[in-house]
């Protein structure tokens, strides 16, 4: 698969991060939170904030963790809920995969984590950025 798809997933994670909810931003947010805008068919949730040395917790604002969602069905259909146990998402790795993404808000930067490097599902990669790159492509952009 191409690595131009980490293009397409740092775009849609930067328009999330744009409209999002300001409760991510001031340090209020719990994980699964799905509060900012994304393309029909897909999920990008809140997953967590970074490791932070001096209070030894994952409570440092300036590294935001994302969760993007890509289901089988993601291109002809909005994206199935997810059932939950105990506050966690459980995640269908036969149906979609998962990307992780760190929003680093004092750099402004994304880093999109390849597919390649995970094995948060059981699709082909290539099934995955054809479904990518074709939710890219539609026109005119359909909102999720």
């Amino acid at each position: 698969m191409s690595g131009d798809y980490l293009k397409v997933i740092e775009k849609w994670v930067q328009r999330f991060i744009n409209t999002m909810n300001d409760d991510i931003k001031a340090g209020h947010a719990k994980p699964g939170e799905d509060f900012g805008e994304i393309p029909k068919g897909i999920k990008i949730i809140f997953d967590g904030y970074g490791y932070n040395h001096q209070t030894d917790n994952e409570d440092d604002i300036n590294l935001i963790s994302f969760a993007v969602f890509i289901h089988k069905t993601s291109l002809t259909d909005y994206f199935p809920p997810h059932e939950s146990n105990f506050n966690l998402i459980l995640h269908r790795p036969d149906e979609e995969c998962c990307i992780y993404v760190w929003y680093n808000v004092a750099e402004k930067s994304i880093e999109v984590l390849p597919l390649e490097h995970s094995d948060s599902t059981q699709l082909s990669h290539s099934e995955v950025g054809d479904i990518i790159f074709k939710i890219d492509n539609r026109n005119p952009y359909i909102a999720g």
